[in-house]
């Protein structure tokens, strides 16, 4: 199961189609379709903040076939949280945390997608790949906005082109 960050969110419903972000992040969904798509109800709940299309933000909220949707619910406020207190204990960051939110949006689609057994995060949040990078955790992050990943679908482009030649 793959799960698509606010950001992600909002490139894949609002961006321009011809945008090199919106190619990357189609081609990887595209590479990863036997995996079921999910979007944690903070970022939805993020994305409807911003969003000017009352249509477009309702039906997110509604089941369908592209999205499972995702709560926050019992496991995951303990899996955030237990994320919280690890993150917060390594020794580069146990100065006090302002504002006093200590369980942000962040720490929540976490602990969503570690309760659900999730295994990526779609995200071009440095904070989300921070904290997973960090603590170990059994996620991968994909930054759809990370050019190096552009620079390997077009390097693995053209050695599939020149091994079929």
């Amino acid at each position: 199961m793959i799960i698509l960050d606010t950001n992600a969110l909002i490139t894949l419903l609002t961006s321009n189609k011809s945008e090199a972000e919106y190619i990357n992040l189609v081609s990887f969904l595209n590479q990863n379709k036997e995996q079921s798509l999910s979007l944690p109800m903070p970022a939805i709940s993020e994305f409807i903040a911003g969003d000017n299309n009352e249509a477009r933000s309702l039906a997110l909220l509604k089941p369908n076939s592209k999205f499972k949707n995702l709560d926050f619910d019992a496991k995951s406020a303990l899996n955030a949280a237990k994320v919280y207190r690890d993150y917060r204990s390594l020794p580069k960051h146990k100065k006090t945390q302002t504002p006093h939110q200590k369980v942000k949006v962040d720490i929540q689609i976490i602990g969503i997608a570690l309760a659900n057994d999730v295994k990526t995060i779609i995200s071009h949040d440095k904070g989300i790949s921070k904290i997973v990078n960090e603590l170990g955790l059994n996620l991968s992050v994909f930054d759809y906005m990370d050019n190096n990943f552009f620079e390997q679908m077009h390097n693995e482009s053209i050695a599939l082109t020149n091994r079929l030649q």
